[in-house]
C-alpha cells in the first residue's frame, strides 16, 4: 500500500493520510492535503518531488508557509540557484550564514546554511511569494571518510519570521518524518515485513499503526522499540 500522510513534527501526529491509487502518484492526490484547513498558519516542507509551482501557489493562497528542496524534477530552479550560490554577485547586500555541528553515532556532522533574499525579485513571477532562498551543506566525518552533500531550496518565509538559523533548524526537523514516522512503522513496526494485503485489512492497520505512534508521541516515549518490546 502506497500511503501519503501529512506529518505534524511538533505533535508526531498524523493529521491526514491518503492511500495513492494504482493509476496514481503523490502529485496527483496532493491538492487533497493543500487546504485552507490544514496550511493556513503551518510551515510546509516536502520531499522534492513536491516542489511544485501550484503547491507552492496554494501554500501562498491560503495563508501558510513552504520550505522546498529543488532537484531534478526542477532543474532549472536547482540550475539558478546552484550557479548564484556558487557565484554571487560582487555587490550581494544579503548574504546569512547558519552552521550547527554534533559528534555522536560514531560520526561528525555539520551544516551550513546561507540564505539570501537576493533572488526574490528573480523567482518572483514563477514561484508564488517566494521571500527567500538558501544552500545547505552537510559535511559528515566518519571512519575517517568524508562525506558531503549540498542542496538548495527556496522557501516564502520572510527574514523576519525565518532567520538563517532557523530555517537550519526547520529542514532539520522536515526529516522527523523519516526518522520519527517511517522508520517506526517500517521496522520497528514492522510495515516492511506485513503480510497483511486483503480488503481493507492493510488500510485499517495503516490507522492503528498511526494512532499508535501519536499516542507514544503524546505521552512522551521516545524510545518506541523498547516501549513494543515491553508489551
Amino acid at each position: 500500500m502506497h500511503q501519503l500522510g501529512l506529518y505534524e513534527t511538533q505533535t508526531g501526529v498524523l493529521l491526514k493520510e491518503q492511500m495513492v491509487g494504482e493509476k496514481q502518484n503523490e502529485l496527483s492526490i496532493v491538492e487533497e492535503f493543500l487546504t485552507p484547513h490544514w496550511v493556513n498558519g503551518r510551515i510546509i516542507s516536502a520531499d522534492a518531488i513536491h516542489t511544485q509551482r501550484k503547491s507552492c501557489a496554494l501554500i501562498e493562497a491560503y495563508g501558510g508557509f513552504y520550505l522546498f528542496i529543488a532537484k531534478g524534477n526542477q532543474s532549472t530552479l536547482a540550475q539558478d540557484l546552484q550557479l548564484f550560490f556558487a557565484e554571487p554577485p560582487a555587490d550581494c547586500r544579503d548574504w546569512r550564514t547558519a552552521h550547527t555541528g554534533e559528534k555522536g553515532h560514531g560520526r561528525i556532522e555539520q551544516r551550513d546554511l546561507v540564505a539570501t533574499t537576493e533572488l526574490n525579485d528573480f523567482f518572483a513571477s514563477t514561484w508564488a511569494g517566494v521571500a527567500q532562498t538558501f544552500r545547505l551543506t552537510r559535511t559528515i566525518e566518519r571512519k575517517g571518510k568524508t562525506h558531503q552533500e549540498v542542496v538548495h531550496g527556496l522557501t516564502n518565509l520572510p527574514p523576519a519570521k525565518a532567520s538563517a538559523h532557523d530555517l537550519l533548524r526547520l529542514q532539520r526537523e522536515h526529516w522527523a518524518i523519516e526518522n520519527r514516522l517511517h522508520y517506526r512503522r517500517d521496522v520497528t513496526l514492522r510495515e516492511d515485513h506485513c503480510q497483511v494485503r486483503k480488503g481493507a485489512a492493510p488500510r485499517v492497520l495503516a490507522v492503528v499503526n498511526s494512532f499508535l505512534l501519536g499516542l507514544l508521541d503524546f505521552c512522551g516515549v521516545t524510545n518506541v522499540a523498547r516501549a513494543h518490546a515491553a508489551l
